[in-house]
């Protein structure tokens, strides 16, 4: 895909924004290039909000947010801009099982282990175990302590949903939101906190229609 938009891949087939971050100064130093982090920039995680300003504008009542997180560009613009415009809103964090994430929302620390390493799990863009270093102030301040963690069978479960009942293409770290809305988790925390109205934000349609997860 990448060869298919004119891009210019350099150093890899593929490779991690956290891995190849010499490899970016190197161009930057050399060719003048601007590097654009992939999650932990102001500008990147702004991007994002603009999905809570069509989402309170269209319903301004509502209760929270489910949102994917990886490097956490992504949840905390969606935080941020949604806390801003209505305090009250609860944002719950949608992780793969291994990312730890409730762990160190509890206890306002980086629990995880170093050096940064990417996890098993079929949702290829949540592989990222930590957040970024300007994410996670965000996500430890404004996110809900408690989060939705699920494994490859109920993220696949998700997706399948999503083709066979709304008709669209969804790859798995989107889909993960709509598996982590159906959970008995999330219907616990929705009794708990009196949650009625919830947006799920599906993220990303990159699927190989080849290797479907079920």
């Amino acid at each position: 895909m990448s060869i298919m938009i004119g891009a210019t891949v350099v150093g890899a087939s593929m490779c991690f924004y956290l891995h190849s971050q010499g490899t970016c100064d190197e161009l930057e130093a050399e060719r003048g290039l601007t590097p654009i982090p992939s999650y932990d920039h102001p500008d990147v995680m702004a991007g994002p909000g603009t999905i809570s300003l069509e989402l309170l504008e269209q319903v301004p009542d509502l209760d929270a947010i489910l949102v994917p997180i990886s490097g956490g560009g992504l949840a905390s613009g969606v935080i941020m801009a949604a806390k801003s415009i209505r305090p009250s809103i609860k944002v719950f964090i949608v992780e793969p099982k291994e990312k730890m994430l409730q762990k160190c929302l509890e206890s306002g620390e980086r629990l995880w282990p170093n050096p940064p390493r990417m996890m098993s799990t079929i949702a290829d863009g949540m592989r990222l175990q930590q957040p970024g270093h300007l994410t996670w102030p965000i996500l430890r301040d404004m996110a809900e302590k408690s989060t939705v963690a699920l494994d490859d069978d109920e993220i696949a479960t998700g997706m399948k949903f999503a083709f066979e009942r709304m008709k669209i293409v969804v790859e798995p770290s989107g889909a993960s939101t709509i598996a982590a809305v159906l959970s008995d988790r999330f219907q616990d925390l929705a009794k708990e906190h009196g949650i009625k109205r919830v947006a799920v934000v599906i993220s990303g349609g990159n699927v190989d229609l080849n290797k479907l997860p079920w």
